[in-house]
């Protein structure tokens, strides 16, 4: 270290020094600057001292966007020379970060009034983490394998190994997780998720005519690298040690799963012709926009950490701990893919065309328009319905004979996906009397989806499961739910929508600085394959300006709005058994694939209101801003589309929370206060200050439901689908942001700026149950069963705050030199209970009773009858909950970005030519 700070300190001396002896001779500023010099970063990552390594600061969150690192650095360039060759023409050329990964490149090349070349390069990264750890190796673009070795131990270790083989599930789930942890992890390959964006631009203006003029675009962005994907090998999220009977040995199961580095690498390309006439009282636009995306890598294929070769449904035979339910005689494990697949970003395109035009309809008024219809275009070719080898679909014989990696089978070879837009824009003013303006806004925008509907039987998660009987596999599309159930693509390739929206208002100048208007705004929204398909939004909105003096401004703004759908009905609250759809009123007892009053919060009836204030006061030397802002949204309404009465299970004095109407969002608020200032106490010193405050409440009602077997209903089933089971969750974010300084400028050649900033966040997630939680009778309708990891609980708070420190000092050594010096101290502090926990493997933990895990001592809860638990919180992070039972065949990357402190010295030389 001693060898690269010496070099170091000669630099910045000589860049303080030198300038004195190259430059005795004052030059005027014309044509340029350029600001050049070294810079110095130092610093650690101390939030994660659990990680076997020490991660780089330089590529933590602090360069997140950017390229902070040491060495020499021309931190910004521009140069102007008018005039070239004694002709009209100019140049310029500028640049910003030079040579570093976060560089920006400007040149232009024109005539003033005539006409304008310019070209722009752009590059900017994005580190997601560096903290990943990966088993997988990318052998060809989108192909990631494990060595055949490590993928042999760990299909043994989840499906045959133990003390004395062959091995039961419940010796795999006592042996296996042990095994990854301490085994597997520690050989993992550091990895650094990252994507580095490229980005050129070159433009061309061409003024035929001082009214004419003709202009040239086209943009092309390349993206590379990889960033985090997680991916399972089954249609539910869970991959448990194994899903075989607990004493039936050498079986695999299929809920396995992977976290990737998904691979980019991807171009953007855009072109845009245009022109435009305009005279005094007309004018008129022309244009078309093309945009094309070109993805190299179509798909990703990925091996399955724990198969080496596909296996089909496992049929195993009473006894052994096999007991199987009628009408099955047989217990079954669903299909093992060796390997999973899965479609990426497709090459498609758009194309859009402009007309705008602009005219005086008399003296009076004014109208404008624009009219943009486009035409989007993809056609993809279709991945097979599995990567699975081993699952079948019928052949015209009916047996399950044709393999489900067979494209033969598929409905087409391709989308051939087609949509067409149209927006639209009408505006028209109105001055007609001396001091208000009238106006009417019109907005239309259409979305249609012309793509061919196709029906389609997959198979989810590249598995499959046994028939009703247990005696073989499943066919494909004759099951009501799981992977065998069928599918199509109404109401989800033929999504489609027409947006409506008519504004009149009106301004009231009644003070040379002061102003008044009012309106109303109308939207109609028509949905095809949604669950609202009409829907009317009513809004009124208002604002003043108010400025009594010159010094003095106040702002007022409000705006109400009232969405309200002609009715609700979401195609998944439908009987099974007879197709009928079944609305929120409904007496039904069947049991539907959504709630039947659950509503999505963009098309629920809803009530906004939005306020805004701001107060601005200049007093020569003292200047003061402060605003307001609330946005506040309303779903509970009672009736309409929603529930006519309170869905609650408690009532009266028992209730532990207010009347809901629906289940879903209820309530979406935020406040947001601003203030800043500033006083100059003399020419030579000022001070700055700023402050925010924001403040974020969501509230939402759920229900724990499960779905019925047999011929039960929801009357008859176990609290399968109750209000007992409702529970409320209120999201609750505040946000506070610091900021002061002071500006010093000394015996009129010294400069120093400094200030410190503070952005302190703190998020909270309440979790809470809404029933009866005596109700625990096994053969209930309103059983309780929000008890153990079904328990409503609190989520650990989430913190983040970030400090900056920053002094700058500059001193004009002559009228073009300008020797500066900065130093910038910046700190993040980071815990949050989704990211700082994370490990690539979070299945070592052991169950509340029983047996311990092998090498994973903490147990997972403790009261797993309880709506209560206490949940084993980590050592290293206290009360967070390190792990899952659920994911002991799952790894992960271990992706998180943790705590750092980072120190940046900068000295550069500013010199004006």
């Amino acid at each position: 270290m001693k060898l690269m700070r010496q070099p170091t300190r000669l630099v910045l001396l000589a860049l303080l020094l030198v300038p004195t002896l190259l430059f005795s001779q004052e030059q005027p500023a014309q044509h340029g600057s350029v600001e050049f010099g070294v810079r110095h970063v130092r610093g650690d990552v101390y939030g994660r001292p659990d990680l076997p390594f020490t991660p780089d600061p330089i590529t933590s969150k602090f360069n997140e966007y950017s390229d902070y690192r040491s060495g020499f650095v021309v931190r910004k360039f521009y140069a102007n020379f008018d005039d070239i060759l004694g002709s009209k023409n100019y140049v310029t050329a500028q640049s910003q970060s030079t040579f570093y990964k976060n560089q920006s490149y400007l040149a232009t090349f024109g005539r003033y009034g005539k006409f304008r070349l310019q070209f722009r390069y752009d590059e900017i990264p994005h580190v997601y983490t560096n903290t990943a750890r990966s088993l997988y190796v990318q052998t060809s673009p989108g192909v990631f394998t494990i060595l055949p070795a490590t993928k042999q131990i760990l299909q043994d270790r989840s499906s045959t190994v133990c003390a004395t083989p062959p091995c039961t599930a419940a010796q795999i789930i006592i042996s296996l997780p042990g095994f990854i942890a301490t085994q597997v992890v520690p050989g993992e390959n550091f990895i650094l998720p990252e994507i580095r964006r490229k980005a050129g631009t070159g433009l061309f203006t061409y003024n035929v005519t001082p009214d004419w003029n003709f202009n040239f675009l086209f943009w092309r962005e390349n993206q590379v690298g990889t960033r985090p994907i997680g991916l399972i090998l089954n249609p539910s999220p869970s991959a448990s040690a194994s899903g075989q009977p607990q004493t039936t040995s050498g079986r695999q199961s299929p809920g396995t799963g992977a976290e990737l580095p998904e691979p980019i690498d991807y171009f953007n390309n855009t072109v845009k012709v245009g022109t435009e006439y305009g005279k005094k009282n007309w004018a008129f636009q022309l244009g078309y926009t093309g945009s094309f995306f070109q993805n190299n890598i179509g798909s990703l294929l990925f091996d399955n950490p724990f198969a080496t070769a596909d296996v089909p449904v496992q049929i195993i035979p009473p006894g052994g701990g096999c007991t199987p339910t009628a009408p099955a005689v047989n217990c079954a494990i669903g299909a093992v893919p060796a390997q999973g697949q899965v479609d990426v970003y497709p090459n498609n395109q758009a194309h859009y065309l402009n007309f705008a035009g602009a005219f005086d309809l008399g003296k009076y008024v004014r109208v404008m328009g624009t009219v943009n219809p486009g035409w989007l275009r993809q056609n993809d070719p279709f991945l097979p319905y599995s990567a699975n080898s081993q699952i079948f679909f019928p052949d015209s014989t009916g047996a399950l004979t044709i393999p489900a990696t067979t494209l033969s089978l598929l409905p087409a070879p391709s989308l051939n996906g087609q949509k067409q837009t149209l927006a639209m824009n009408w505006t028209l003013i109105a001055s007609l009397v001396k001091d208000v303006q009238l106006a009417a806004k019109y907005r239309h925008y259409d979305y249609n989806n012309n793509t061919a509907v196709f029906t389609l039987t997959p198979i989810l998660g590249d598995t499959i499961g046994a028939n009703s009987t247990a005696t073989a596999q499943l066919t494909p599309g004759t099951a009501a739910s799981g992977s065998g159930a069928e599918d199509s693509t109404v109401g989800r390739s033929n999504i489609g929508f027409n947006k409506k929206t008519l504004e009149l208002s009106g301004n009231w100048f009644f003070a040379k600085r002061s102003s008044a208007k009012v309106g109303w705004e109308g939207e109609w929204f028509d949905r095809s394959h949604r669950d609202a398909d009409h829907s009317f939004e009513n809004s009124v909105f208002a604002a003043v300006d108010l400025s009594p003096r010159k010094d003095l401004l106040f702002r007022l703004a409000y705006r109400h709005s009232d969405r309200k759908p002609e009715s609700y009905q979401d195609e998944a609250a439908v009987d099974p058994a007879t197709e009928t759809l079944i609305e929120c009123t409904s007496t039904s007892t069947a049991f539907t694939e959504e709630q039947r009053c659950h509503r999505r919060f963009d098309e629920a009836a809803r009530l906004l209101n939005r306020a805004d204030a701001t107060m601005q006061y200049n007093l020569q030397k003292f200047t003061f801003t402060g605003g307001f802002q609330t946005i506040q949204q309303d779903f509970n309404r009672p009736g309409g589309t929603n529930s006519p009465t309170a869905l609650n299970f408690l009532t009266g004095a028992a209730a532990t929370t207010g009347p809901y109407y629906l289940y879903g969002a209820l309530k979406d608020l935020s406040y947001i206060y601003t203030f800043d200032a500033s006083y100059a106490l003399s020419p030579e010193v000022s001070l700055f200050g700023e402050y925010t405050h924001e403040r974020y409440h969501k509230r939402m009602i759920s229900r724990s439901r499960t779905p019925t077997s047999g011929t039960q209903t929801i009357l008859t089933c176990n609290g399968c689908d109750t209000a007992n089971n409702d529970w409320e969750s209120t999201y609750r974010d505040i946000f506070d942001t610091y900021a002061a300084g002071v500006d010093l400028y000394l015996v009129k050649k010294a400069y120093l700026t400094t200030y410190y900033s503070l952005s302190a966040g703190k998020g909270n997630v309440f979790s809470r149950f809404l029933g009866d939680p005596t109700i625990l009778a096994p053969a209930t309708t309103n059983r309780f069963v929000l008890v153990g990891t079904s328990a409503a609980l609190d989520y650990p708070e989430t913190t983040t705050r970030i400090h900056e420190l920053v002094a700058v000092f500059k001193y004009k050594l002559t009228k073009n030199i300008m020797p500066k010096l900065e130093y910038r101290y910046q700190q993040f502090d980071n815990k949050d209970f989704q990211t700082s926990p994370m490990t690539p493997y979070m299945g070592c933990i052991s169950p509340a009773t029983g047996t311990l895990v092998n090498g994973c001592p903490v147990r997972q809860l403790t009261g797993s009858t309880s709506p209560n638990p206490t949940f084993t919180a980590s050592p290293f992070y206290p009360g967070f909950v390190v792990g899952d039972t659920s994911s002991a065949r799952y790894l992960f990357l271990g992706v998180d970005q943790p705590s750092y402190r980072v120190h940046v010295f900068t000295a550069t030389l500013e010199y004006r030519f």
